[in-house]
């Protein structure tokens, strides 16, 4: 689960260039991750892998000049799950106190050499990418990772749907 490819084929991401966007919810949290160094992910939201050499931080509209782009990113140095009640204690009485989450230890802050803004104001929760995509993205939709025409065209097959190659409509 940890360390197994985000996908197959031709753009599998299999070297230790793997990266996960991740959005940042709230100012605290924030604050959090460039004080203390860690960020957290709810076990019930995460996505199915999370296992990655780097995370990415997204900043949604809360975060005034810095909203709807990507500015830094930093290494994961250690995971683990704990309640929410140990990772924020000082808000034992919440709901969800007793949550499992992730916990991504981080190394330090590093920013990108350009902003990566989201030019169609997409919603982002999670991206799966490699670090090369990261550094020479030029806004958010350059940073998912495009399926091969081979494996469109084998899933297709797989699934008996019709299949796109190449920009061509499927039939």
């Amino acid at each position: 689960m940890w360390d197994e490819p985000w996908e197959t084929g031709e753009n599998a991401v299999y070297d230790s260039q793997r990266v996960l966007v991740a959005v940042v919810p709230s100012l605290a949290d924030w604050e959090r991750i460039c004080r203390e160094g860690w960020y957290r992910i709810p076990l019930r939201r995460a996505p199915a892998r999370i296992g990655a050499d780097y995370v990415a931080f997204y900043h949604p509209k809360c975060f005034g000049e810095l909203r709807w782009t990507i500015h830094y990113y930093a290494p994961i140095r250690r995971y683990g799950v704990v309640s929410r009640r140990i990772l924020l204690p000082q808000e034992a009485g919440h709901p969800r106190a007793d949550e499992l989450y992730y916990k991504l230890e981080l190394g330090p802050l590093q920013r990108l050499p350009r902003p990566i803004p989201s030019i169609k104001l997409r919603r982002v929760t999670f991206i799966h990418t490699d670090l090369d995509t990261l550094l020479q993205a030029n806004e958010i939709g350059d940073l998912w990772q495009r399926e091969a025409p081979k494996e469109r065209l084998w899933r297709g097959l797989q699934l008996g749907e019709p299949v796109a190659l190449y920009g061509a409509p499927a039939a």
